[in-house]
């Protein structure tokens, strides 16, 4: 179990830089803003997007998914206050034990062969990426991202910044993310993230197929950690 320090983090923490962006935790209120904002802004910009329906294969479930992470109190939120506080940025984490319960759902909990194809092959990927870690339980970054009409400021090293800060507080030793972006993975190596594992999308069998090839600047998936000690 996680440790108890006395570090705490209280929000709303106001964005460095940028007067008008606010951080927050993100709560049961939130769950329907947000799961549009990740729909609009992860999966539809998804670099693995070509081999998935996005609307049929994720739509229907992402609002449980984030509804059940929000009540974890570890995803972290960040609005534009003089927007109507809509949703900028976002980081999506998941508190993920060894023996993880089957009504504690993650990401790959929706795979399924016939009824969503395309997200169980990113689901098998997922697999591929998965990490045999001595440390339990772990924080994991499962979805990041920032609106395009908020890019190139920064934004998401400082998402991972308070999630590096939030997981301190709460005694949390080592976070981990499946970077499947080049961009994502040189913003986390630059944040001192250590590099695990990498799979070549261009090599990686799932089921005697290579569902990933690409000649696209993202040739690479990545885990990397960041010990908090």
């Amino acid at each position: 179990m996680a440790a108890t320090i006395n570090d705490s983090v209280s929000f709303p923490i106001p964005c460095d830089g940028f007067p008008n962006l606010v951080f927050d935790l993100a709560g049961p209120s939130d769950v329907k803003e947000l799961s549009d904002f990740i729909m609009e802004e992860f999966f539809h910009r998804f670099p693995l997007k070509n081999v998935l329906d996005v609307e049929k294969e994720v739509r229907p479930w992402i609002g449980q998914y984030i509804g059940h992470l929000c009540t974890k109190k570890f995803s972290i939120l960040l609005r534009d206050i003089t927007k109507e506080n809509r949703i900028v940025a976002a980081a999506i984490n998941d508190l993920d034990y060894k023996d993880r319960k089957e009504e504690d759902i993650s990401l790959i909990s929706f795979a399924d062969p016939i009824e969503r194809p395309g997200w169980q092959k990113i689901c098998g990927l997922l697999a591929e990426l998965e990490l045999d870690l001595d440390t339990d339980p772990v924080l994991s970054i499962d979805l990041m991202t920032v609106s395009q009409a908020y890019s190139k400021r920064g934004l998401s090293s400082l998402c991972a910044k308070h999630t590096v800060q939030l997981a301190k507080s709460k005694g949390i030793r080592v976070i981990k993310v499946e970077a499947v972006s080049e961009f994502i993975s040189l913003g986390f190596a630059k944040l001192g993230f250590e590099l695990v594992k990498e799979i070549d999308y261009n090599e990686l069998e799932i089921d005697g197929e290579k569902p990933f090839v690409t000649t696209s600047i993202h040739q690479k998936a990545r885990v990397f950690i960041f010990n908090c000690n």
